[in-house]
């Protein structure tokens, strides 16, 4: 036999003595409490930072297409005033475009949280020359952002 198995043996047997004789030390894997902590914090700062830029894009999205829905109304006011002589009630304009703006309510529309209103409320005299559609949504009962179209196509903002 030769010398240098006896000596792996030998290494062998005494590697595996010695982990005997040791307490056992077990490697953890993971975490540890600082490095969670840690984790934690930097994620609630992301938020805290990511989350208002967040919801003022939500809000400035749907301001943007309230924007573009009523110029899109202006542009159906156009086509009906064209073929009648006159521009159309809230009622006439939603019913000319397939209900497209929303479920009406007497003299207003609602499109989710939007209401939709002609000011002042348009005799068929003053629909031959004009009409003026406001658009505003509510929050704790107090508008928070209105806008306004006339025959000019002009889309106004009266609160942001």
């Amino acid at each position: 036999m030769p010398k240098n198995v006896t000596r792996v043996t030998f290494d062998v047997i005494f590697l595996f003595e010695r982990n005997l004789m040791r307490p056992n030390i077990s490697r953890q894997t993971g975490f540890s409490l600082i490095e969670a902590i840690m984790v934690v914090a930097i994620v609630a700062l992301v938020a805290a930072v990511a989350v208002p830029s967040l919801m003022g894009s939500k809000d400035a999205a749907e301001k943007a297409a309230i924007v573009v829905g009523l110029r899109s109304m202006h542009t159906d006011e156009i086509a009906f005033h064209t073929t009648r002589a006159r521009y159309a009630r809230l009622s006439e304009l939603n019913e000319f475009s397939g209900s497209l703006y929303g479920d009406l309510y007497e003299s207003t529309l609602r499109r989710r949280t939007w209401t939709f209103l002609m000011t002042p409320d348009p005799t068929n005299a003053t629909l031959r020359t004009q009409y003026q559609i406001l658009a505003y949504k509510m929050k704790n009962g107090r508008i928070i952002s209105a806008f306004t179209i006339d025959q000019s196509g002009v889309v106004g903002t009266l609160l942001p």
